[in-house]
């Protein structure tokens, strides 16, 4: 069985295409695929990260009155780059230079596309010869801790520096930095070995080392999710394609900022993908699609939405209320935190509660040891973000990541919403 990463729009005018594809895809070559379930962001790793564990990738390439989508042109350079096998599905109202000739792509009318289905289908058959049957496994994955490259460093300050690889070595990475292995030897394995085994690479653009550039050519070469960063206020974003997939710009006016973008770009780098495996899951996915509204990009409260799809066929969204029978695939962490902030979102005024999180986290700032100190702090900053953005179940989310060492502190703090939420049932 394959596995097939699907780069499609989000548009609501597209979900009878994304509809007639899916079934295509899982139903005449019976092939499993891979959604991108939908977050508050988004960056290239964790695109990646999902592509490397695909077998190959199918993307339908829409009409719109200002060409294609940037974003599924840039998924489509990650396979390209990663090697992967790939077919896309083109509007043949699109220009014929639109993508690479050698790429395997097939054309479709927007409005009789269902009538060329022995078409569609004998392509989805050439992606399927392409990718064997089964694939191949990986051959000799790594049997060590999960390991963070790290590149660029020579741009921060010693305490900067300190404090990035104690914040990655928190999240149960072992850190190694590339620029210190040696590069003149081909016969001293461990660079290539770095490049066959690292699941991760943080690093920091501004860095003009030799071996920092070289290091950030290898990894893109590599396709090896990235994590890139820039305390430049100057730095130079291209303006040719999304930001979301470029540095983010970090202001280090003190360490918050580094601590709050090593939290939120890991947790899209490990945020699970919905595998759709049973015979109802485009059919949900479609509807869901249609219900969260969207005009080509994540919106607040559309996560809400997926979570039906996520959960499959035994449970249902009704509105903003999630009836649940929980089955072997449930994700009960996400409908736990929607059920608890459904029981909160009456008597916690979220404004309220983002000026509380702020005072939180400057007391837990002045107080932070180590790196589990400042990460602690940072999901308290993620929980005021979240608050912010009106997104309830993320607050309890991220104040459940900090409870432990925030707790101590919030009769002293005197942050009353913080402690109510704090004694809620998804907060043992």
């Amino acid at each position: 069985m394959q596995i097939i990463y699907w780069a499609h729009s989000y548009r609501e005018e597209d979900a009878a295409l994304n509809h007639h594809f899916g079934l295509l895809i899982e139903g005449s070559e019976q092939m499993i695929v891979n959604f991108d379930p939908p977050s508050e962001s988004v960056n290239e790793s964790k695109l990646q990260q999902n592509l490397s564990s695909c077998d190959g990738m199918v993307a339908i390439l829409t009409w719109r009155p200002n060409g294609p989508s940037k974003y599924i042109l840039f998924e489509i350079a990650l396979a390209l780059r990663s090697r992967k096998p790939l077919l896309v599905f083109v509007d043949d109202r699109l220009p014929s230079n639109v993508l690479p000739h050698r790429i395997l792509q097939q054309r479709y009318c927007h409005t009789t596309y269902i009538r060329q289905i022995r078409d569609q289908v004998q392509a989805l058959g050439q992606l399927k010869a392409a990718m064997g049957d089964p694939p191949p496994t990986r051959y000799q994955p790594s049997n060590s801790q999960q390991s963070c490259g790290v590149v660029g460093l020579s741009a921060l300050d010693t305490g900067r520096r300190t404090e990035l690889l104690r914040l990655i070595e928190a999240r149960h990475y072992q850190t190694i930095c590339l620029e210190e292995t040696s590069l003149q030897n081909p016969l001293i394995y461990d660079q290539f070995e770095h490049l066959a085994s690292l699941k991760v690479v943080v690093s920091c653009e501004d860095s003009l080392e030799e071996s920092a550039i070289h290091w950030a050519g290898a990894i893109s070469a590599a396709s090896l999710p990235a994590i890139k960063f820039t305390i430049d206020p100057a730095f130079q974003f291209d303006p040719s394609f999304p930001k979301e997939f470029q540095p983010r710009q970090l202001d280090l006016a003190g360490f918050t900022a580094l601590g709050e973008m090593i939290e939120g770009e890991f947790a899209l780098l490990e945020q699970s993908f919905l595998k759709a495996e049973d015979d109802g899951t485009i059919d949900r996915y479609v509807k869901s699609v249609i219900a969260a509204g969207l005009s080509g990009r994540y919106q607040e409260g559309t996560r809400n939405h997926f979570i039906e799809v996520i959960m499959g066929h035994q449970y249902n969204v009704q509105g903003n209320n999630i009836v649940t029978n929980a089955g072997r695939d449930a994700n009960v962490h996400d409908i736990s935190l929607t059920q608890t902030w459904g029981e909160l979102e009456g008597r916690v005024d979220l404004a309220k509660l983002a000026e509380e999180l702020e005072k939180l986290r400057i007391a837990m700032e002045q107080r932070a040891k180590g790196p589990e100190d400042y990460v602690a702090a940072g999901n308290v900053a993620q929980a005021r973000a979240s608050a912010l953005a009106n997104d309830g179940p993320k607050v309890i989310e991220h104040l459940k990541a900090a409870k432990k060492w925030a707790m101590p502190l919030v009769a002293e703090v005197g942050v009353a919403l913080v402690a109510e939420i704090f004694r809620t049932k998804i907060m043992p």
